[in-house]
């Protein structure tokens, strides 16, 4: 009976707070989502509180999956916005990749060397690097570490495209550079959530080698097929409908689904969900409808992820504390250096990319998603992870903060100098000038 209470005032909880969620982004000093993390701490089992206990979490296993669905579908869907062109969207794409490659090979090395019990399963590869009379140095990855470092890495490479856009529309800028920065977020959400799922699927397939025999490629098309079928079938379901209630109640029907294909095959619903979400956004003409239905959930299931995220917020031992720093300025040092290089590769004017990471810094929702995800499949694990990310998350959002509003003044610096010169070009001249 307690656990039902606790779960309904939960719940309830988060549809009234989302209202201030929704209200927060108007607001440039504030990044959401930190507040209901500390939320989620205090709640949790790390506190005497502990309303949100362990077994509680057990019982709503399938609705945190749920609602960890609704993201990744949004997250797929949200590819419908990305308008800009090819060029911003290889841009978005190399640099989040080029992002979360770094921040994961830095998190593999600082666990292994931290945590040294890492090593003693059999390695994905060993390669001999130096020896001497009396040592050994060698390239070791385990499987553990990789997993783990892959997550926390795809975590890194997301970048909040609500709050991009919130940021957009609260200082009225619009035009190439907006459409560049929105494309670029929208872009690295989607990755992010790609690489977590083929890293939750290599697990699988590590693990159950031996009974069924398929390899990390088998599984990855397995898990991306069933998203795909799962998007498909939304589309035969609607056929040309357009009644919102029939939308509504599809929309619902294929999270459910897709949530319910992810968990039979042992790999996080943010995956399946993430591609279900994609193949609608790209052959669907419900795509916006759906969109538009799916709004009433999406933040209060927003408020729900950063508060389960707190409440599974593992403490490590205090070795680990250090890794949040770390993940923030590997994350920063990687946006921006990759950033500047994808623009000046694949946008054929690069200038409109120029300090573009200084606008992607805000995390957003799925890291504290991934961060839930990975203690779901992994809770022996999700120490060092949840408090790199979570963790991470705070440090890099507070930084955020400045960065964007450097970025959003030279924006308008920038737009007013082209006005003014294009305003100026239309004046005639004098006659003999």
């Amino acid at each position: 009976m307690r656990g039902t209470f606790v779960f309904i005032a939960v719940v309830v909880f988060a549809f009234v707070a989302s209202r201030l969620l929704e209200r927060s982004l108007a607001r440039p000093w504030l990044v959401p989502g930190m507040a209901y993390v500390a939320l989620g701490v205090v709640l949790g089992p790390v506190f005497p509180l502990n309303v949100i206990s362990l077994d509680l979490l057990g019982q709503i296993d399938l609705f945190v999956s749920t609602v960890l669905g609704i993201l990744g579908f949004a997250t797929g869907l949200g590819l419908r916005r990305v308008s800009a062109g090819i060029e911003p969207t290889l841009a978005g794409f190399t640099a989040t990749l080029g992002v979360i490659v770094t921040v994961a090979l830095a998190i593999i090395g600082a666990v292994q060397w931290l945590d040294p019990a890492l090593l003693a399963s059999t390695p994905i590869f060993s390669t001999p690097v130096l020896a001497t009379d009396s040592s050994l140095v060698s390239l070791w990855l385990s499987p553990d570490s990789l997993w783990m470092g892959l997550t926390v890495g795809a975590a890194a490479g997301a970048s909040s495209v609500v709050w991009v856009e919130a940021a957009l529309r609260r200082s009225g800028i619009r035009g190439a550079r907006a459409e560049l920065l929105q494309t670029m977020a929208s872009v690295s959400e989607f990755t992010a959530l790609v690489c977590f799922g083929m890293a939750m699927a290599g697990s699988r397939a590590t693990t159950s080698a031996g009974a069924l025999g398929l390899t990390i490629i088998e599984w990855s098309v397995i898990t991306v097929a069933a998203g795909g079928v799962t998007g498909v079938l939304f589309s035969v379901f609607l056929g040309s409908e357009d009644e919102p209630v029939r939308i509504t109640v599809a929309s619902v029907g294929v999270i459910v689904f897709a949530t319910g294909v992810g968990t039979a095959l042992g790999v996080s619903p943010l995956f399946v969900n993430v591609i279900a979400g994609a193949t609608v956004a790209l052959t669907s003409p419900h795509a916006s409808r759906l969109s538009d239905a799916l709004a009433p959930l999406r933040f209060p299931a927003t408020v729900l992820v950063f508060v389960l995220a707190g409440a599974t917020w593992a403490l490590p031992h205090r070795g680990y504390w250090f890794l949040p720093v770390g993940y923030a300025l590997v994350r920063a040092l990687a946006r921006r250096s990759f950033s500047s290089i994808a623009v000046a590769t694949f946008v054929s004017k690069p200038e409109l990319g120029h300090r573009v990471a200084e606008g992607l810094g805000a995390h957003g929702p799925l890291p504290s998603a991934i961060s839930v995800a990975f203690t779901q499949l992994f809770p022996e694990l999700a120490a060092p992870v949840t408090t790199a990310i979570l963790g991470g998350m705070i440090v890099g959002d507070l930084a955020a903060l400045r960065s964007m509003a450097r970025y959003l003044a030279y924006v308008e610096e920038i737009q007013h100098t082209e006005e003014a010169m294009a305003a100026g070009s239309t004046i005639p001249r004098e006659p003999g000038r």
